[in-house]
C-alpha cells in the first residue's frame, strides 16, 4: 500500500465522519466548535 492510498482512506474516513457529525448536529448550536475540532485534527494528521 503506498502513503497516497493511505492518506485518501484516512481523509475520506474523516470527510464521511464529518457529514455524518453535521447531518446529526445540524441544529445544534456548536457547530463551529466541531468544525475547528476536525480542522486541528487534520492538521495533527498532517493532511491541510
Amino acid at each position: 500500500m503506498s502513503m497516497k492510498f493511505v492518506k485518501g482512506m484516512v481523509i475520506g474516513t474523516l470527510v464521511s465522519a464529518g457529514i455524518v457529525m453535521m447531518y446529526t448536529e445540524a441544529m445544534a448550536p456548536n457547530r463551529k466548535k466541531i468544525m475547528k475540532k476536525g480542522k486541528q485534527m487534520a492538521k495533527k494528521i498532517g493532511i491541510i
